[in-house]
């Protein structure tokens, strides 16, 4: 079931718009995006990005089954690095992350009714989420 069935929205690109206007106030962030599950797929599926050209909204990843799904999307607990080297096997795209001027990211579970079907990703330079900004980026779970 696509993530605009699944919010208390009739209107999710407004949704996801207030989310990034919010974020960009607090945590900040140099990227935003967020990525839809398709788990039957095996795909997640970008349905907002702030940085259209580099991570157009027709973009997929393929769902690697990990330490980082298992902590992410079966436990739903947000994960944080603030270093190129603590973010694993899961950023195939590592390089397009640096590229663009990042270093950190806070990945956020978006669930509803018990499940997790989203992922509000917040990237920004190495060393960027300090305990407060790490707060504040999980806080934003609850605009959707």
């Amino acid at each position: 079931m696509p993530i605009s069935d699944q919010l208390d929205t009739q209107y999710p690109q407004s949704a996801y718009e207030k989310l990034a206007r919010s974020a960009r106030r607090s945590p900040g962030f140099i990227l935003l995006t967020i990525m839809e599950l398709d788990l039957s797929a095996g795909l997640a599926r970008r349905s907002y990005s702030s940085d259209q050209d580099t991570y157009p909204t027709t973009g997929t990843k393929p769902i690697i089954i990990n330490q980082w799904f298992q902590d992410v999307i079966e436990a739903q607990k947000p994960f944080v690095a603030n270093h190129p080297d603590q973010m694993g096997d899961q950023f195939p795209d590592l390089d397009v992350i640096q590229r663009i001027g990042c270093g950190s990211i806070v990945n956020v579970p978006i669930v509803k009714n018990g499940k997790t079907i989203a992922v509000i990703n917040i990237l920004h330079k190495e060393g960027y989420f300090t305990p407060s900004r790490y707060a504040a980026a999980c806080a934003l779970a609850s605009l959707l």
